[in-house]
Formats: structure tokens, sequence, C-alpha cells
């Protein structure tokens, strides 16, 4: 009887914790206007399917959903975090520093290059055949802060 109330209040528990931590559908005017910009220059005619706030570790973060299928994911001031293209496509080559660019077609050739993210210090990419990479702006392995290993690529099989 113990272990089965144990098991339904951490059930409770973590529901709530989902519930609380959960995005709040918002409006597409809602989104700061840095976000709206990009959306219309890199995804022009694409329309915003589902819109969400949620408090980030570092402010407001907004993530949004196109009818094509892909999403974008946004700091509180409005620059991009995260992108992932809809299937079969690529995330927009203008978002890309031009060194990943070309090391990706170097390296990887006939790779595009499906979800980007900005992180500490540089990029994690995401290809087509599921390798993820990550780089700095220039292209250079990222390494950790703390244990100055380098970080580099990782194939997913």
């Amino acid at each position: 009887m113990k272990r089965t109330i144990i098991t339904m209040l951490a059930g409770i528990a973590t529901s709530m914790s989902a519930f609380v931590y959960a995005g709040t559908p918002i409006a597409q005017s809602e989104l700061p206007k840095a976000a709206l910009t990009f959306l219309a220059k890199h995804f022009p005619g694409d329309n915003v399917k589902k819109a969400e706030k949620e408090q980030g570790r570092r402010g407001m973060e907004y993530e949004v959903d196109l009818t094509s299928g892909a999403e974008v994911d946004f700091r509180d001031n409005g620059d991009w975090k995260e992108v992932k293209a809809a299937k079969g496509n690529a995330v927009p080559a203008a978002i890309i520093p031009a060194a990943i660019s070309k090391h990706v077609s170097a390296n990887y050739s006939g790779q595009k290059i499906v979800e980007i993210s900005r992180k500490r210090g540089g990029y994690e990419v995401e290809l087509s055949n599921g390798t993820e990479l990550k780089l700095t702006e220039d292209a250079k392995p990222l390494t950790e802060r703390s244990g100055g290993k380098a970080r580099g690529q990782r194939g997913r099989r």
C-alpha cells in the first residue's frame, strides 16, 4: 500500500512539473519583432501553425512550428536559438556560417544540414544522414570549457 501511494505521488509530481514547464500558446503577433522578421525572411510563404512561449533558464523562450513542418526556437530578444528543417529539406543556407557550410560540403558530400543550434562558443549541426557536428563559427571542433577535450564529431547509427 505504501509503495502504491509513493508511486501515485511521484506520478502526480511528474505531471504537475510537466504542466508548469509546458509552453503557453500565443498568437503569432506576440512573438518578438526580430523573430517575426526572421520568419518572414527565411521562411517566406510558410505560415505559423503553433507558437508557444515558456520560461527558459535564461529568460523567456519561444517555440514556433510552421505549416511546412519546420520548427524554430527563439530567445527572448527574438534571436534564433535552434532551427529544424521540414522533413526532406535543409535549414536556410543564409543562417549557417560560411565556414561551416564549406566544411560540410567538403567533408560530407551530398549531406544537407537539417538542424542547427547555437551553443556556447559555436554551433551544433545535424546532417541528413544523422551525423552530429559540434563546431565553432570557423568550423573547428567545439571544445569543452571545463575539460579542454575536443567534442568534435559524432556519427549516429
